[in-house]
């Protein structure tokens, strides 16, 4: 269940790197996405999500 778990939430947060990569934010912007993306594996794409998707 954990190994399900940590798939998905991996998956989740390479798809908000791609995400931002492609994005129209300014350098500045993208930084700062990719640094809350990779230091909050879980709860940083979830924002992302919220931030761009909602």
């Amino acid at each position: 269940m954990t190994t399900i778990l940590a798939v998905i939430a991996a998956s989740f947060a390479i798809w908000a790197l791609i995400s931002v990569a492609q994005s129209s934010l300014n350098t500045n912007q993208k930084v700062i996405w990719f640094a809350i993306v990779i230091l909050l594996p879980l709860l940083g794409p979830i924002i992302y999500w919220f931030k761009f998707y909602k």
